[in-house]
């Protein structure tokens, strides 16, 4: 080949190398991960955030399920209290 004919052909463009192509996307995954990160970490604070939220309904939903949770225990054990005492023979004499 003639390079004065073809110039294009006799040099060839530069190639970019791995760590050209890499480092765009290695810089947009990690802000994207660091973006996700402080989402989590900004979500999980403000979970805990009560501010508005009114406490007192909120003990007494807790109170009322305490309260059943007790009346329903207490109605189990008295059941198989008195089952199992009206299997117990009364005691003889000697």
């Amino acid at each position: 080949m003639n390079s004065s004919r073809h110039p294009s052909r006799t040099t060839s463009p530069a190639r970019p190398t791995l760590g050209q192509l890499t480092l765009p996307a290695g810089v947009r995954l990690e802000g994207a991960w660091h973006d996700l990160c402080d989402r989590v970490r900004s979500t999980w604070d403000e979970r805990a955030d009560e501010t508005g939220v009114d406490e007192a309904v909120t003990k007494m939903i807790w109170l009322a399920v305490g309260i059943t949770v007790a009346v329903a225990a207490t109605g189990f054990f008295l059941s198989v209290f008195n089952s199992a005492k009206a299997a117990v023979p009364d005691p003889v004499a000697p």
